[in-house]
């Protein structure tokens, strides 16, 4: 089975995405409605389109890049229940927004991570990435979670050379704890089972279909002063690192 979408040939837009389980178009004005007065304080302006076209052309509509704040957001309606949330970071998404986006729109949100673990050493020092399997997700009840809306995360990964597993909050009905207990830490939580555990959830996250809602997917994008310091990337060049 792939444990990436499409191939990772788009990583690091689509090595992390994250979901919120209600309509697109509830999603971007809800985004919009909370960023807009933020950032008219400093002067950015937000403008929202709609974008048709294959995920692989929608997802081209993110480039650049960028370093220090994401630029532009792509809100993309699937074939179930959910809509999915991608940002031109340069180094993926920041789910902070969606936490918030949850409980402004109350709704549940998930977040799926799925690095392949590539870190190598090179004559020019380390390359590749540091491999991460996780699974969040929020809830918009605050009795249900703890910080920043999380109801349940399931982790692996590799921190600076050493691998860690995590489990916290309630765990979901369809887990299966007895791999949490695998000699090898990394196995603890694999992209075969986050798949396995998505799929629970009603989310296809490696399957490039389920991105293909028929609702209108939206563009949105800042326009104005940039962030301080903000560099720009094609993909690339950020993949050249890898």
């Amino acid at each position: 089975m792939p444990v990436s979408l499409f191939d990772d040939r788009f990583a690091p837009i689509t090595s992390e995405v994250e979901f919120l389980e209600c309509d697109a178009k509830t999603v971007a004005d809800s985004f919009e409605e909370w960023q807009r007065p933020l950032q008219l304080i400093r002067g950015v302006t937000l403008s929202r389109i709609e974008v048709n076209g294959s995920l692989p052309e929608k997802l081209m509509k993110l480039l650049p890049l960028t370093s220090h704040e994401a630029r532009r957001i792509l809100i993309v309606p699937t074939t179930g229940k959910w809509t999915a949330y991608f940002e031109n970071g340069w180094q993926g998404n920041d789910v902070s927004a969606v936490s918030h986006l949850s409980g402004l729109i109350g709704c549940r949100a998930v977040r799926a991570v799925s690095i392949p673990n590539t870190i190598r050493k090179s004559p020019s020092g380390e390359r590749g990435r540091f491999g991460a399997t996780i699974l969040e997700v929020f809830s918009a009840d605050p009795d249900q979670c703890s910080f920043l809306n999380v109801q349940r995360s399931v982790f692996a990964a590799n921190d600076g050379g050493r691998w860690k597993f995590g489990a916290s909050g309630k765990p979901l009905d369809f887990e299966q704890p007895a791999v949490y207990k695998a000699r090898q830490i990394r196995d603890r939580f694999t992209p075969e089972l986050l798949d396995e555990y998505l799929k629970q959830l009603g989310i296809h996250f490696f399957s490039p279909a389920f991105y293909e809602g028929a609702q209108p997917s939206y563009l949105i994008a800042k326009e104005g002063p940039c962030a301080t310091g903000m560099m720009e990337y094609s993909l690339s060049k950020v993949q050249e690192t890898y």
